[in-house]
């Protein structure tokens, strides 16, 4: 089960926090005057309701970037991985078609090692441990 709270309980919890600071900022600075503080509160109120929308909106924002850029890792390494392939199933066919058992051993673990490497590549790509993209300053130097 996950333990995180929801998206919707904090942004409600971040609107309660505005909102109670709000009033007690208002308690403490503002005269006491019923008719005031009644507006008062009603407008921290409010403050609060935009105050969880906004938390909310924010928060749901990350998370489409977040799925944009799963999205475009995702698809990078499909693409490798089919140009690996492609370039691979070639030398495995005129290797069989040889039908060197020795030759088909060794051409079988190649493949193997390549599905281990692929494998790895792409776990440590969406794990972020590892970027591939070429940092600004990198094509900057070879610009000049």
């Amino acid at each position: 089960m996950n333990s995180r709270p929801g998206k919707i309980s904090i942004s409600l919890l971040a609107g309660v926090i505005v909102a109670l600071s709000g009033g007690v900022v208002s308690a403490l600075v503002i005269p006491w005057d019923r008719v005031v503080m009644v507006h008062q509160l009603i407008g921290d109120f409010i403050a609060g309701l935009v105050a969880a929308l906004i938390c909310l909106s924010l928060q749901l924002k990350h998370e489409e970037q977040n799925f944009h850029f799963s999205a475009e890792r995702a698809a990078s390494m499909a693409e490798l991985n089919h140009h690996v392939r492609n370039a691979v199933f070639p030398l495995c066919l005129a290797v069989q078609r040889l039908g060197d058992v020795d030759s088909n051993k060794i051409a079988n673990e190649a493949i193997e090692r390549i599905n281990i490497a692929l494998r790895d590549a792409a776990a440590d790509a969406f794990a972020r441990k590892v970027e591939y993209a070429a940092k600004p300053t990198d094509t900057l130097a070879r610009a000049a």
